[in-house]
């Protein structure tokens, strides 16, 4: 007898079992209806043992695999939550740097244009001091030339003498006025330079307040 015989013979127990009245139900020998189940499963093949033992198994390694799943997914949560915290902390970290950064750039341009204000300022009144001192040399230049030579003043009335000394001393005042020149087209060009450099609007000094050389 195989299995299919033996669920045969159980269900032939059952059909033939007295009815109830008025029920579905029905009495059977619960020995004899235990004793058939006992030997279903004993002629049932061992590959359904074996087959039921790999059910479980996987069901286990399912529970394993889903609970597996399940700490890496809150692992990985933490480590984004931790990931976006410190993201956000460089973030302040550099948005204080900079802010800092140009803060600092800003007082020392400030700073510097102060400086470079206060240098043009003066280099204003060394200019107009030196355009001063030019014009007064060159008149004392025009007035050396134009002197007539029989007035008196000087080496006595000796006019040889007196050329000779009016040239030595105009050659003096030339390599004096040449020099001021050049040092006058040097203070112009370094103003230019700084209010190219610095945004400097041009400086003007009242020329009036400044004193005539000699005084």
């Amino acid at each position: 007898m195989d299995v299919q015989d033996k669920l045969d013979e159980l269900r032939r127990t059952v059909e033939k079992g007295r009815s109830m009245p008025l029920s579905a139900s029905c009495i059977v020998n619960r020995t004899e209806l235990l004793s058939g189940l006992a030997e279903v499963e004993r002629l049932l093949p061992p590959e359904l043992a074996e087959a039921r033992k790999v059910t479980e198994e996987r069901d286990a390694i399912v529970a394993e695999g889903r609970a597996e799943a399940q700490r890496l997914l809150e692992e990985w949560e933490r480590e984004r939550a931790d990931l976006l915290q410190r993201t956000d902390v460089y973030r302040d970290a550099r948005k204080a740097a900079e802010e800092l950064t140009a803060r600092a750039e800003e007082e020392a341009e400030a700073l510097r244009r102060e400086v470079d204000d206060y240098v043009d300022h003066k280099l204003a009144g060394f200019e107009i001091a030196l355009q001063k001192t030019l014009a007064s040399v060159g008149r004392g230049r025009e007035e050396l030339r134009a002197a007539e030579p029989g007035r008196g003043g000087r080496r006595g009335d000796d006019p040889a003498a007196r050329r000779e000394v009016d040239e030595y001393v105009d050659q003096k005042l030339s390599r004096f006025e040449h020099s001021l020149h050049k040092t006058l087209d040097a203070v112009t060009r370094g103003r230019e330079r700084l209010r190219d450099r610095s945004g400097l609007d041009t400086y003007t000094v009242d020329e009036d307040a400044l004193p005539l050389p000699g005084e």
